[in-house]
């Protein structure tokens, strides 16, 4: 396996112990972004929201000396987990989770960015479902937008855990939305669209698979990929499906390979949040979190599945070829839920969170050797 670098100067003495080589491409984030999200327009990145409050960034890699630029405050509530995506050179901003009177709220609002003026719009739409959890690609110029926790019932759970008087009351009301079987939380499984130059949403059908949060997602040439995620609170799958869009305009859906399981391990839990993008033309899936053991408590009857088990960041990756899983490297530490962006034969890692949530502000450049099937961080 190559050897990894990774430009954080917070974890430099550890992996220089370990006699990884380092090197500095692109910058640090000016601040952690975990749980946020970013696009790509040409030859710069925007990343923001999230653990970084109501802060959007932008980044020219293409600069002689690349270097972080702040950009107009974003104007809505600040919030974790919205969709954001590119499309003719201006950023989205739909949904996420934010907080409404003090309260953690799926919110379904609709935001654009026009980097030529560095001015917000708000847009005179709402989504038609939940977007926290949700992911949106581009293709052919509309936002396609895969998964996402119900509105109704997620928002539900948070009044009225906001609203009890004592712990013993929070846990119960916990307990008992923890103790549902996977469809009984009703997540997405519609694809739908929006279309921002008409500024209409369309139902592109099912998805035929069950609906997700935090899945990866990516697409490339005609075919939406959408891997892993969680199928109900605590609870990954590792199941994996791809859509082909069709010239009629629907799109065909059939599984794939399952995620294989991490080395050493004997059952893939699957995970949310991972590092998911094209490097080239191959998909690469990295880290993300889940609850191991999981997978097994559910499948034995227990519905709280995740209920005294520990959160874990994962390390590993996997690239996609001819149809197969390979592993293909470890990240630099375990940690998920950060923006990966596709650039050129590369795939770019901004931020995201590691142990104990804490938010991550390194960039990672991520190439892909197909000779050894494997995969490098700068």
């Amino acid at each position: 396996m190559k050897k990894l670098a990774l430009k954080s100067l917070a974890t430099f003495s550890l992996l220089a112990l370990a006699g990884t080589a380092l090197a500095n491409q692109y910058p640090n984030l000016p601040s952690p972004v975990a749980q946020g999200g970013g696009a790509l327009i040409g030859d710069t990145a925007y990343v923001g929201l999230g653990s970084a409050g109501k802060k959007f960034f932008a980044l020219d890699l293409k600069a002689a000396t690349p270097t972080w630029r702040e950009l107009a405050e974003f104007p809505g509530e600040a919030r974790v987990q919205p969709v954001v995506v590119a499309v003719n050179g201006k950023i989205y901003v739909f949904g996420g989770l934010a907080k409404v009177n003090g309260v953690n709220t799926s919110v379904n609002d609709a935001y654009v960015y026009d980097p030529a003026t560095n001015k917000w719009s708000t847009l005179n739409t709402r989504s038609p479902l939940g977007l926290v959890g949700a992911a949106g690609v581009n293709y052919k110029d509309k936002i396609y937008v895969v998964g996402g926790t119900n509105f109704e019932i997620f928002n539900g759970f948070f009044k009225d855990h906001t609203a009890a008087k004592d712990d013993a009351a929070k846990t119960a009301i916990a307990n008992a939305y923890f103790d549902l079987r996977a469809e009984d939380y009703f997540f997405n499984n519609v694809l739908f669209s929006y279309n921002p130059a008409t500024n209409k949403w369309a139902n592109e059908g099912s998805m035929e698979m069950r609906g997700r949060a935090g899945a990866g997602v990516a697409v490339y040439d005609n075919k939406l990929y959408v891997v892993s995620g969680e199928i109900k609170p605590g609870l990954r799958t590792d199941k994996a499906s791809v859509g082909k869009f069709e010239r009629n305009g629907e799109v065909d859906w059939e599984s794939i390979k399952d995620l294989p399981a991490n080395p050493g391990e004997k059952v893939q839990d699957g995970v949310a949040g991972s590092y998911t993008a094209f490097v080239g033309k191959t998909l690469f899936v990295a880290g993300g979190a889940n609850f191991p053991g999981a997978h097994d408590a559910y499948k034995a009857g227990k519905l709280y599945a995740h209920q005294g088990l520990k959160k874990v960041y994962q390390k590993a990756s996997f690239v996609l070829n001819d149809g197969k899983w390979s592993f293909a490297g470890d990240l630099p530490l375990g940690s998920g839920y950060g923006v990966t962006l596709s650039y050129g034969n590369q795939a770019l890692i901004f931020g995201g969170e590691t142990d104990g949530g804490k938010g991550l502000a390194e960039v990672w450049v991520v190439t892909y050797d197909p000779a050894t099937n494997k995969v490098s961080f700068k």
